[in-house]
């Protein structure tokens, strides 16, 4: 393959890149000129609101009508616009560009033609894993770009297809981590990228009012944390998503949640009817104080020493706890923490 060749191909796989995350429908910029060559000039331009999705988008303004459809995942974009009254349609075709926008060449029956683009007017925002996936645009399993709340660009990963996907990692603790944290501020702000083999003691610590669900896996030991162990929350509140948080700092867990039942609940199942853990701990310990000896969310929920990491007793015990009765962590485990 020669140089142009492969020149060409990045461009269309970096354009398609974009079409994947850019979703069609919202406010848009149309500009239109009235000279065929390959540059948008000075022109009409109008702001639509566009409807739909990339299978099939509309839009009305006070004299036209929009209507069209994209191709290859959107990389290719094909639309007609139509003048209410007298009848009058020009056709567009063109695809996208490396930055989100779309451009091409129009024609119209009576011989005119020229040059448009279409422009968001506000670029696309997703601040969670789910919206990508709400979205239609998901890849599957791997890293995204997510906005943050100070419109920020971060790279997140995301799994689309455990427990029906859109799960944003927001925590993760490595199994070569020694003992447990006293605050979430002693986590980095690096995010980890891979939940197969995670190097990054590392915690989300922005705004969780994108979320309303979570999941967190302790004593990891594989790909898709074989062997693990979950529970879940589903419809939290921002609030007590943020007492999961502080569950992850042993002397906040006790400060913010002095009783073990103020944690919120928990189930080892997202099915219909599954079991509530008050407080998220073994049933054993609904009338114990909370403790800095561990780090977590849930507490022997799933078997005996089976909780993120060790806190005070025993700080020299590394990673995610075994699951194992009286068997403490031996840096072959770690644990994550999901949101969606």
């Amino acid at each position: 393959m020669n140089k142009l060749a492969l020149t060409i191909s990045s461009l269309l796989v970096a354009n398609f890149a974009v079409a994947q995350q850019q979703p069609i429908s919202g406010e848009h910029i149309l500009t239109i000129d009235s000279h065929l060559n390959g540059i948008v000039e000075s022109g009409s331009v109008q702001e639509i609101t566009i409807t739909g999705d990339k299978a099939h988008f509309y839009a009305e303004t006070l004299n036209q009508f929009v209507s069209g459809s994209t191709e290859q995942n959107g990389n290719v974009i094909d639309f007609k616009l139509s003048d209410k009254t007298p009848s009058k349609t020009q056709y567009f075709l063109g695809q996208v560009d490396i930055q989100g926008n779309y451009s091409g060449s129009w024609f119209a029956a009576n011989g005119e033609k020229g040059d448009w683009s279409l422009s968001p007017v506000q670029p696309n925002a997703a601040t969670s894993c789910n919206d990508i996936l709400a979205a239609g645009l998901s890849r599957g399993d791997g890293v995204y770009d997510l906005y943050n709340a100070s419109g920020e660009v971060v790279s997140m990963y995301c799994d689309m297809t455990t427990d029906g996907g859109g799960w944003t990692l927001v925590g993760s603790y490595p199994k070569n981590e020694v003992g447990g944290k006293s605050s979430i501020n002693q986590y980095g702000d690096i995010p980890e990228t891979d939940p197969n083999n995670v190097t990054k003691l590392w915690l989300f610590k922005g705004d969780l009012s994108v979320f309303s669900d979570v999941r967190e896996q302790v004593s990891c030991a594989s790909a898709n944390c074989g062997g693990g162990f979950n529970v879940y929350g589903v419809n939290f509140t921002t609030a007590e998503l943020e007492l999961v948080r502080y569950t992850w700092g042993y002397n906040e867990r006790v400060d913010f949640m002095p009783q073990r039942t103020d944690k919120p609940s928990c189930t080892k199942s997202l099915e219909p009817g599954s079991e509530v853990f008050q407080g998220c701990v073994s049933p054993s310990y609904v009338s114990m104080t909370s403790t800095h000896s561990i780090v977590g969310w849930q507490g022997d929920v799933n078997g005996h020493y089976c909780w993120v990491a060790r806190g005070t007793y025993k700080p020299g015990s590394k990673g995610s706890g075994q699951c194992i009765n009286r068997v403490e962590p031996n840096g072959t485990q770690w644990a994550l923490l999901w949101m969606r």
